[in-house]
């Protein structure tokens, strides 16, 4: 790939998606656009980006899955989950009227579905333990629609869980038999309380319910530079209800972004102001 079907490529792919590519970034693009090229049966970049700049929506959305990284797993950086449950969902529900009526909750940038559902457990849990009668619904978003299909899905290995209590298995999943030998899936109680869309989180508009109590966007901004960052950042803190809050992922620093949040620490921010 040249340098210069690179940089094109790359203009194509922020225009649609706000992704940001670097120059350092030519051998990845690369691997992960050529079975897709070969499939088509362009011998050559060039070729390929000419029929790429004639198609219509479908064939971007496929460049941008292709593009898109959904390394994701249940319960990553779980501290933040540990916070939630033990601190800031008393904090919201003892402040918030509408919280306490229907938290909302939304999974910015959910890849494919274990976030959302890691989230799902949590307020499974608290509510058990501290609120049985607590009203919540979790919407969870993303470009990619092959991640979205696995998410839907709700089947994952069971190995790969890392669930931190063994009993959380049993509880929120269904174990498979047959060729489903080693998989589980997530039980329909749960499944339910999360509902999965395709968006792109520079959409001229969401089409989440509004304002969010709780809205996690996580390892998502470091795919951005600074001025799309800014601007997300922004429509997020739009998006949630005053005294709600944003969790970030450890690896997205909002240091260099001009926000109003307020830094609770380890990725927890909070919209200022009362419900």
């Amino acid at each position: 790939m040249s340098p210069e079907i690179f940089d094109q490529l790359c203009a194509l792919i922020h225009r649609h998606s706000r992704i940001y590519l670097g120059p350092n970034k030519i051998t990845l693009l690369s691997s992960r656009l050529s079975k897709r090229r070969r499939e088509l049966g362009f011998e050559d970049w060039d070729g390929y980006l000419d029929w790429l700049l004639a198609q219509g929506a479908d064939e971007i959305e496929i460049l941008i899955d292709l593009v898109s990284t959904n390394h994701t797993h249940f319960f990553r950086e779980a501290v933040q989950f540990e916070i939630l449950q033990s601190e800031l969902l008393d904090q919201l529900l003892s402040r918030s009227p509408s919280a306490r009526r229907a938290l909302r909750c939304w999974s910015a940038g959910c890849s494919s579905g274990e976030e959302a559902f890691t989230l799902a457990i949590t307020l499974a849990e608290y509510a058990e333990q501290k609120q049985p009668d607590l009203r919540w619904q979790i919407e969870a978003t993303d470009i990619s629609h092959r991640a979205l299909k696995k998410a839907q899905k709700a089947i994952y290995e069971i190995e790969r869980l890392g669930l931190p209590h063994p009993g959380l298995l049993k509880k929120y999943f269904q174990k498979g038999t047959g060729p489903y030998d080693g998989f589980c899936k997530v039980k329909p109680e749960l499944q339910h309380k999360v509902q999965f869309q395709r968006m792109n989180l520079f959409a001229d508009s969401y089409t989440v319910a509004m304002p969010q109590h709780l809205v996690f966007c996580r390892n998502v901004l470091i795919y951005f530079e600074l001025a799309s960052q800014t601007q997300l950042v922004q429509r997020l803190h739009d998006a949630l209800e005053p005294g709600g809050y944003l969790i970030a992922g450890h690896s997205d620093s909002l240091l260099r972004i001009k926000h109003s949040l307020l830094s609770l620490g380890n990725g927890i921010y909070q919209r200022p102001g009362s419900p």
